[in-house]
């Protein structure tokens, strides 16, 4: 058994997707598929169950990933501490976020400009829930997350509180508005970002607590992208007005009677976890960031 084999194994385990594991990993599909049967081979018990040509982890699969989450993340930790202890202020961090806009990106440049020697391995997912699981399991030192978490072993910080608005073109007549109510909005089209966002799922509870309706025309996994969409004329939406540093286009923010719902973002990591000093650097940088 390698240590290689453990590695590719947690990626398809997390996936339960070979091709989508193998361009994660940057190695061939065939190659995962012939590493994940030789692992299976040595071990003596499948897996994953294969099923109409996709994997399910099954319960094998499941007890030896709690196994290997605990050796990779021990061997990363001690690593990461032989070097802490020779006084190398490097390493790569791990961290999964929903946004990539240009606050976030903003705020990277500056610390790499700082520590240029620390490297990164972002991961873009949706799913508060999901970036907890990773937190969980060692996968990744850091969780941008817009939820209150209630797990013993995860700490978090409170970065920011944004008020959410409605935000049009320009052009659009509520440009001059001061507030507006759901019932102004029965003949409108709306640009959202996808259910599993956190900041669709204070509209969808909107909407549901008032009775309304959205006509929606489009749904868009970044903020980005439905500021653009707004921009272009196609629909309104609710979303934080950007920062001074964000470079965004220029939009209509109104407020809206009924949405009283604040969008957060914590900050959060595994408290159990040891934390390397880069991880502890950018944990502080990011709350003086967002301070600031």
């Amino acid at each position: 058994m390698e240590l290689l084999q453990l590695k590719y194994f947690q990626v398809v385990a997390r996936t339960e997707h070979i091709t989508k594991a193998a361009h994660e990993l940057r190695i061939a599909q065939p190659a995962l598929s012939m590493t994940i049967a030789r692992l299976e081979r040595d071990l003596g018990v499948p897996l994953f169950d294969r099923l109409n040509r996709g994997i399910t982890l099954n319960a094998y699969g499941k007890t030896f990933l709690k196994s290997v989450n605990t050796v990779l993340s021990t061997l990363t930790q001690s690593r990461q501490e032989l070097l802490d202890l020779a006084g190398v202020e490097r390493g790569t961090l791990s961290i999964a976020t929903t946004s990539l806009d240009e606050d976030f990106s903003e705020m990277i440049r500056s610390f790499v400009s700082q520590y240029p020697s620390i490297r990164f391995r972002i991961i873009q997912l949706s799913e508060d829930e999901t970036k907890l699981e990773l937190l969980n399991s060692g996968d990744i030192d850091f969780g941008f997350i817009n939820q209150i978490i209630e797990c013993d072993n995860v700490d978090s910080v409170e970065l920011l509180q944004e008020e959410l608005l409605l935000a049009a073109s320009p052009e659009h007549p509520f440009s001059s508005a001061q507030t507006i109510s759901l019932t102004d909005l029965s003949h409108e089209s709306f640009v959202l970002l996808k259910e599993n966002h956190s900041i669709r799922k204070h509209c969808d509870e909107l909407f549901e607590k008032t009775g309304f309706v959205p006509k929606i025309v489009c749904e868009c996994d970044e903020i980005s992208a439905v500021r653009n969409l707004v921009h272009a004329g196609l629909g309104i939406s609710f979303l934080p007005k950007p920062s001074n540093k964000a470079a965004a286009l220029p939009l209509t923010f109104v407020r809206n009677k009924e949405l009283t719902y604040p969008n957060t973002l914590f900050l959060a990591w595994n408290k159990q976890r040891y934390l390397s000093k880069a991880a502890v650097n950018f944990r502080e940088y990011v709350i003086q960031y967002h301070a600031q």
